[in-house]
């Protein structure tokens, strides 16, 4: 008969099973990104992208508070065989850091099962060079045709500071999810345009 404490432990590792499935759903990206050749021109890439049949997240993205451009494309990774699973790749045209390249990989993503919200594995940092470093798990979500809109999974941890009176070993930590909003960063499409028109009017 099964004892209560084996039955406990495989209830827990069930319950695991599910989050440890979903943060495998994006591509992990190295720990150092690398770099693709035919990124320099905006152009080429812009024609590139017009000659193929787009999926809606799909194009030149620019993010508003630092001016970079990137491209989101469809890609299928060396060695792995076809899946069925929609694979995209983040790639900066444009740098406000003048060390990382065009080409550089800023980061992976991929569809969930919920329309217009993306999961997606993105560097967060550089390492004072040419490369980029640290990435983090995102959510991105498609606002409209025209926003993009990205979330950080974090969480922050506390201590109870009651409980360290009197008794000194017994600190507890705990962690809990930031609650503030954290989906005002993102970006805005530049190619191919917005079904409803330009994100800023454009003067002569």
């Amino acid at each position: 008969m099964l004892s209560l404490r084996f039955i406990t432990v495989l209830l827990c590792c069930m319950a695991v099973m599910p989050a440890t499935q979903a943060k495998n759903l994006v591509d992990r990206l190295p720990a150092m990104s690398p770099r693709l050749e035919g990124y320099m021109d905006q152009n080429e890439v812009r024609q590139r992208l017009s000659e193929l049949p787009l999926h809606i997240i799909e194009g030149i993205w620019q993010f508003p508070s630092n001016g970079a451009v990137i491209s989101i494309e469809r890609y299928t990774p060396d060695g792995i065989l076809a899946d069925g699973a929609v694979r995209y790749r983040m790639i900066i045209l444009k740098s406000p850091v003048r060390s990382i390249h065009p080409g550089t990989i800023m980061g992976y993503v991929a569809a969930t099962s919920k329309q217009g919200v993306y999961a997606a594995h993105v560097y967060t940092s550089t390492d004072g060079g040419s490369h980029l470093i640290r990435p983090k798990d995102f959510t991105f979500t498609l606002t409209d045709d025209g926003h993009l809109s990205f979330r950080v999974h974090s969480a922050s941890f506390y201590t109870n500071v009651w409980r360290m009176i009197p008794y000194l070993s017994r600190i507890s930590f705990r962690v809990r999810s930031a609650d503030k909003p954290k989906d005002l960063d993102g970006c805005t499409r530049l190619y191919p345009e917005p079904l409803s028109g330009p994100i800023e009017p454009r003067y002569l």
